[in-house]
């Protein structure tokens, strides 16, 4: 469908003007006639169409003084005050006519035509100032000064005209008619009009102002007015009164458009507002009242009807008491009108007409205009019912969660990511000795309990869960007990809710209390790792540190040693002094050895009275030095058996860890090799074993001769000389 070429709004000021037009073309050609014998007798008609006009001024004024606070209230307001002095002006033309008493003055067609010149003059300069005024609120100031201003720019050139008539240019001349003078000014003025309908036309298009049509129509008429006045010779001829005529017609004009802007667009734009507010809040499922400020109804939705069964009609105008008799707490809500001046907010049980129960959620509010005056209150409910029981429904599983996880001793957390707080239940905070109010909701509270050591393990699985790269959280570690000691916690949880970029926003999870299990998993890898008796490490332990130890001198990371050392004629003390004392000689022997020995090396009970040591980060002179000292200071601190000194000796067969070796067993098998040699050689003795290289065994030989390897400890049993270590 093609578009209209011309709006809506020009349709109906377009034909009255096309057909003024018609009719100003039909006149034009029609000679000039007198149509009243004596200006008196036109008096009546020219003062009835005179007095509508000024009738029409006034209503503009009037109207353009109450529009001023509307969207459009300054232009009209400008137009109100110009046609203030336009009435003024035509009611001073009025009483100078022919025919009418003296006006302080005697009354005549010059001086009647004086005030009707610059009535039309100020029409004219005021709708071309109206076309480029904005659109925006006057002050109540602003406008009584242009209406003054206005005013006193009629009274003035009254005083003008009635003191100074002779002064003036002359417009009329009896017998002959209208002067030039008057003649060029009505072109003037028409031209004036022209050019306000023509920039009234382009606003009007431009802006979608309602009053431009209509205004733009009366100017076209005020030119054809004016032509009109260039044509009488008399002022009771037919080009006069037909002039008359369509001035009153142009003011009509004027008055519609003032009327269209001011009020009636307003009153449309409200009937649509409140047509487009009525569907509105009869679509919402929601209950919905308003009152006036006595707490008397002014209406209600159709969910507020149909719930309470009542009609809005029957409702309005009447308070709670005298409508809700049989609805208790709706009738009590206000007895006696009064309606709330805060936001009030409570719930409330209804049965409907179908019997059902309902919650109801209900907020009264006051409602207030521009200025902040209360207008009365607005009451909206909403039904609770389900979402209630939705809520009990999802709290009751949670008190079983709960219930199931206190039962399980398992501690819930709830972290907000963005925030940090969080929340932990009795049980997380019970397991570590704290009351629920001691630690506050926030994740800086668990932050602060965690071990220093443990934070490693719980970044490498939270910060990848928390990227979304992993589908949980779990981790094992320390948290600080109340007390002091640590609390080996399994930690556990899951993101439930990511922004729209991924961001984790609420991490969820539980802690479990595992120090039993770590405890029992200590005391196993103990049992699995150690000897009993000593509490040094077992051959199993020994063996994997070994096999550990052989890879990096592999890698020429480093150079280590093995020493086997075996305790002399211990089975002699077993059968002399019983089980009993051998045990005590063992666990001497080990804490003699052990306070020589540095943190790095490996002490171990490889079975009996054989013992190995793994000496890393050593040289074949380190070690046999090391061996020796042990040696010697075993034989010099004697353990001590029921209050008396038992002596004790130990031999000791070393060798280095060769990178060349097929696995440990060949260094244990040439270190037994020399504890074997050492036994042979008379025991209490150091030998190193033969290496795979000439150079490191030449230096250990060298070694062990000037450490002194083969003096006997003292009391001990001799045999040969120490072999020295080859």
């Amino acid at each position: 469908m093609p578009p209209r070429l011309v709006p809506q709004s020009f349709v109906r000021p377009g034909a009255w003007l096309i057909t003024l037009l018609a009719v100003f073309a039909i006149s034009g050609v029609l000679p000039s006639a007198s149509l009243f014998s004596a200006p008196e007798h036109y008096l009546p008609l020219h003062s009835a169409l005179e007095f509508f006009s000024i009738a029409v001024a006034a209503m503009v004024f009037a109207l353009g003084l109450n529009l001023r606070h509307t969207e459009r209230g300054g232009r009209l307001a400008w137009l109100g005050a110009v046609f203030l002095a336009v009435g003024l002006l035509d009611f001073a033309h009025t009483l100078s006519y022919p025919g009418m008493p003296a006006f302080l003055t005697p009354s005549n067609a010059d001086k009647a035509i004086h005030f009707w010149l610059a009535a039309r003059v100020v029409a004219a300069l005021g709708l071309l100032v109206y076309v480029v005024l904005p659109e925006r609120r006057w002050s109540s100031a602003a406008v009584w000064w242009t209406s003054l201003l206005s005013a006193a720019l009629a009274l003035a050139w009254t005083g003008l005209v009635l003191g100074y008539q002779e002064s003036l240019p002359r417009t009329f001349e009896p017998g002959r008619g209208i002067t030039p003078f008057k003649v060029a000014v009505e072109y003037v003025l028409s031209a004036l009009y022209l050019l306000a309908a023509v920039l009234l036309v382009r606003r009007g298009l431009r802006d979608r102002d309602p009053s431009a049509p209509w205004l733009a129509a009366a100017a076209g008429v005020l030119v054809l007015a004016e032509l009109y006045f260039t044509l009488y010779k008399e002022v009771t001829d037919l080009f006069n009164v037909l002039g008359h005529v369509y001035k009153v017609a142009a003011f009509a004009m004027i008055y519609r458009a003032v009327f269209v802007a001011g009020v009636r667009e307003p009153q449309r734009a409200v009937a649509r507002e409140r047509a487009l507010l009525r569907g509105l809040i009869d679509s919402v499922p929601d209950l919905i009242a308003f009152k006036d400020t006595r707490g008397r109804y002014l209406g209600c939705n159709q969910a507020f009807a149909e719930a309470y069964g009542v009609n809005e009609a029957s409702l309005i105008g009447r308070r709670d008491a005298e409508v809700f008799s049989a609805h208790a707490s709706l009738a009590r809500v206000d007895a006696e009108g009064a309606i709330v001046s805060v936001a009030e907010h409570h719930e409330e049980w209804l049965e409907g007409r179908d019997g059902r129960i309902r919650l109801l959620d209900t907020l009264r509010t006051p409602y207030r205009d521009q200025d902040g005056e209360c207008l009365g209150e607005i009451r909206i409910s909403r039904d609770f019912t389900e979402r209630r029981k939705i809520r009990e429904q999802i709290a009751e599983r949670e008190r079983r969660v709960m219930l199931a996880l206190e039962g399980a001793g398992l501690g819930l957390w709830d972290w907000d990511v963005p925030s940090g707080q969080a929340s932990f239940s009795p049980v997380w905070v019970r397991m570590l000795g704290y009351a629920p109010e001691e630690l506050p909701a926030h994740v800086s509270s668990w932050e602060a309990l965690v071990h220093p050591d443990d934070w490693n393990d719980i970044r490498e699985t939270l910060e990848p869960h928390l990227r979304g790269v992993t589908d949980a959280y779990r981790a094992e570690y320390r948290l600080k007990h109340k007390d002091g000691h640590w609390v080996w916690v399994l930690g556990a949880g899951r993101v439930l809710d990511r922004g729209e970029a991924g961001e984790p926003l609420r991490v969820v999870g539980i802690h479990e209390d595992i120090s039993p299990r770590k405890a029992m998993e200590e005391s196993l890898l103990q049992l699995a790792t150690s000897d009993p008796l000593t509490g040094l490490w077992n051959r199993r332990h020994f063996t994997e540190m070994m096999r550990g130890e052989l890879g990096r001198v592999r890698r020429g990371q480093s150079r280590a040693a093995l020493l086997l050392l075996d305790l002399d004629f211990f089975k002699r003390i077993n059968d002399t002094w019983g089980h009993a004392a051998g045990d005590e000689v063992l666990r001497h022997f080990t804490a003699t050895i052990s306070a020589q020995l540095r943190e790095a090396d490996v002490f171990a009970r490889l079975g009996g009275e054989e013992f190995g040591i793994l000496l890393p980060c050593i040289d074949a002179l380190g070690a046999v030095r090391v061996a020796d000292r042990l040696r010697r200071i075993v034989a010099e601190s004697p353990a001590r058996c029921e209050s008396q000194d038992l002596r004790y000796s130990v031999s000791i067969g070393a060798t280095m860890l060769d990178a060349t070796d097929d696995g440990y067993e060949a260094s244990y098998a040439r270190a037994d090799e020399a504890l074997y040699a050492a036994k042979h050689a008379g025991r209490n003795r150091v030998v190193m074993a033969a290496e795979k290289a000439a150079a490191p065994a030449a230096e250990a030989a060298g070694a062990a001769e000037e450490a002194g390897a083969s003096a006997p400890a003292p009391g001990a049993d001799t045999g040969p000389e120490p072999v020295p270590a080859s």
